[in-house]
């Protein structure tokens, strides 16, 4: 019993170590250039070890994709159970997406990888059901905020998730460009804060109701 929880460990332990090898290599050089040698001697593994635990090269890409995707989630559920009004929803949304990209930079190189082989690795695994859970919070949280005549009726819910997930994305994907462009650290705490702040404003203005136009009143109908 001692000795198959002893193979257990270990088999955990090398499978881990593959995991974080081409966590690395992959979000630096992208799956099609990084070699199964080069994949072996990051983790300290024999080669063997990759086609024995994942079947082959691809089959690690396609575990590291599901792990990241798996990551960005946990931060999903517990907003998707909280039943928040849409505005404060938002805000946490933004917030949480901001503070996973930072925290993770190598998700967001290994998310620009993956649409550059159009996205395979993510068809394959099925990564749709990830976002079920965020996307009926959010379609709840409208409906309420429509029937209280707070948030425009044609707002959907998908394009909503798009534009938190692009607004957030794009700050740290394309952060060494635009702070050379722009002449400030985008990643300074005071910049992150007054994106996030921005950003949150930008959305909530975009889908509140507007409030109806009062008509003027002619010389003649004032009293």
């Amino acid at each position: 019993m001692k000795q198959n929880r002893v193979v257990s460990r270990n088999a955990s332990d090398s499978r881990e170590r593959l995991l974080r090898a081409g966590e690395k290599l992959f979000a630096e050089r992208g799956a099609d250039a990084t070699s199964v040698e080069r994949l072996s001697r990051e983790a300290g593994l024999n080669r063997r070890m990759i086609y024995h635990y994942f079947g082959s090269k691809e089959g690690l890409y396609r575990a590291v994709i599901q792990r990241m995707y798996d990551r960005s989630a946990s931060i999903e559920v517990p907003l998707a159970h909280m039943l928040l009004p849409a505005d404060q929803l938002l805000e946490r949304i933004i917030r949480a997406y901001y503070a996973f990209l930072r925290d993770h930079p190598e998700f967001v190189r290994l998310l620009a990888w993956e649409n550059l082989r159009q996205g395979r690795a993510a068809r394959d695994i099925g990564i749709a059901e990830t976002k079920a859970p965020i996307l009926e919070a959010l379609r709840l949280a409208l409906q309420a905020g429509i029937r209280e005549g707070r948030f425009r009726r044609d707002v959907d819910e998908r394009q909503l998730l798009i534009s938190c997930m692009g607004l957030s994305f794009f700050y740290f994907s394309n952060r060494h460009t635009l702070g050379r462009l722009l002449g400030f650290d985008l990643m300074s705490k005071a910049a992150v804060e007054r994106r996030m702040s921005h950003v949150v404003n930008l959305l909530l203005d975009g889908i509140r109701a507007k409030a109806p136009r009062r008509s003027r009143r002619t010389k003649g109908e004032r009293s």
